[in-house]
C-alpha cells in the first residue's frame, strides 16, 4: 500500500464500515495507523454510521481529565497531535456502537401524547405502555378521535428512557375491540417512525399526564424511517429498522397512516392501538447528554463505563445493578400514579 497515491489508499480503507476492522486496520503497522490517523477514518466512519450526532459537541472524561471539542463536524484538525487525539476519541466513541445488542430491552419511557384522543380517560395514549389490553370488565388501549376520510394520518409522540439511546426495532400490536359485531381491528394501514430532539430546553414538556395534540414543530427530527405496511390483525406485529440509529434527544414518534376499521354506530374511521414498545440500548452509563438553555447538546463520554455497558449489551448484569434498577422504576412509578391521580382528581372536581 505504500506505492499507492493518498487519495486511492483511503479510499480502499473507507471501505471499512465495521468499526472493528477500522481499528484493527490502524495496529497493522505503522504505515496503516498513519493512513488511518491522517485521513480521519475513524472521524469519517462515525459520521457516516451516526449522522443524528454530527451537530453534538462533545467531551472525554478519562483520568487525562476532559478534551472538549466545539463541534464534531467542524473541520479537519491541522497539526499531526490534533489528528492523533481525534482517533482516539473516535475509536473509544465507536467500540460500542459497534457491539450487538444481544438483549435489547423496551426504550419507551412516557407519551407526550397524541394527535387525538377520543376518551382522554379511558382510551388513553399511556394504555399503550401495559401489553394487557383486556381486563375483566374493560379493555385497555388507546383511540384516535373518528374521521369521515380514512386517509386522516394520526402521530403519537414519546419520551424515551434516556436522553441517548439506540434503537433497533418497534413493536405495535393494533387493538381489536372484542366487544363490538365481527370483533374489528382498529389498525392503521402503515406506519413510520422518527426520532430526534426539542430544539429548545423550554420545548421539553415534562407533563404527567400526556397533552393533546403536542406540537411536532417543536422538536429537530434526526431520522426518519421508511414506511412499513401494517397487517390488518390484532397481533404484535415487528419493525426492524433497516439499521441500528443513534436517539440523541430522546423523542420517539409514530406517525400512522390510513384508517381500515369503521366503527359500527358512527360510521366514522377510528386508529387503535393496544400495546407499543421500542426495542435497543441505553447508552448510559457510557454516555450522557446534557441540554442547555440555548439548545446547544454536550455529549461526554466516560471510558471507565465501557465494559459496564458492554455487559449490559449482553444481557450481564450484577445483582446490585439490579436491585438500583428495581428500585428506580418503583420510585418512579409511584410518582407517576399519585400524580396521575391528583392531575384525574382536579379534572373530576
Amino acid at each position: 500500500m505504500d506505492y499507492f497515491e493518498i487519495d486511492v489508499i483511503s479510499n480502499v480503507l473507507g471501505f471499512l464500515n465495521n468499526p472493528a476492522d477500522l481499528i484493527r486496520a490502524s495496529a497493522v503497522s505503522r504505515s496503516w495507523r498513519h493512513h488511518v490517523v491522517a485521513n480521519g477514518l475513524c472521524k469519517k466512519l462515525w459520521l457516516r454510521k451516526f449522522p443524528q450526532v454530527a451537530n453534538v459537541a462533545y467531551a472525554v472524561e478519562d483520568s487525562d481529565g476532559i478534551i472538549k471539542l466545539s463541534n464534531i463536524s467542524s473541520g479537519n484538525p491541522e497539526n499531526w497531535e490534533a489528528l492523533k487525539r481525534d482517533h482516539k476519541i473516535y475509536s473509544f466513541l465507536l467500540q460500542p456502537l459497534a457491539k450487538p445488542i444481544i438483549c435489547p430491552k423496551d426504550c419507551l419511557g412516557f407519551p407526550i401524547g397524541a394527535s387525538s384522543t377520543d376518551h382522554d380517560l379511558a382510551e388513553n395514549v399511556i394504555n399503550t405502555l401495559t401489553p394487557i389490553d383486556r381486563y375483566p370488565g374493560g379493555a385497555s388501549y388507546w383511540s384516535s378521535k373518528g374521521e369521515r376520510d380514512p386517509t386522516v394520518p394520526e402521530n403519537i409522540l414519546y419520551r424515551l428512557i434516556t436522553s441517548i439511546s439506540i434503537v433497533t426495532e418497534v413493536h405495535i400490536r393494533p387493538f381489536q375491540a372484542f366487544w363490538e359485531p365481527g370483533r374489528p381491528v382498529y389498525s392503521p394501514k402503515s406506519v413510520r417512525f422518527r426520532l430526534g430532539r426539542p430544539k429548545f430546553m423550554e420545548d421539553v414538556e415534562i407533563d404527567v399526564c400526556p397533552v393533546q395534540q403536542p406540537s411536532v414543530d417543536k422538536y429537530i427530527w434526526t431520522y426518519t424511517s421508511p414506511v412499513f405496511p401494517m397487517a390488518q390483525e390484532s397481533c404484535l406485529q415487528q419493525f426492524k429498522l433497516p439499521e441500528p440509529v443513534v436517539c440523541v434527544g430522546g423523542i420517539f414518534q409514530i406517525e400512522l397512516f390510513g384508517r381500515s376499521g369503521r366503527g359500527p354506530l358512527d360510521g366514522l374511521f377510528y386508529i387503535c392501538l393496544g400495546y407499543i414498545r421500542v426495542l435497543g440500548h441505553s447508552l448510559e452509563p457510557a454516555f450522557n447528554l446534557e441540554m442547555y438553555p440555548s439548545g446547544e447538546l454536550q455529549l461526554k463520554y466516560y471510558p471507565h463505563a465501557l465494559d459496564v455497558l458492554h455487559r449490559s449489551f449482553a444481557g450481564e448484569r450484577s445483582s446490585s445493578v439490579d436491585e438500583a434498577e428495581s428500585e428506580r422504576l418503583l420510585q418512579r412509578a409511584e410518582l407517576l400514579l399519585e400524580e396521575m391521580a391528583e392531575e384525574i382528581l382536579d379534572e373530576w372536581d
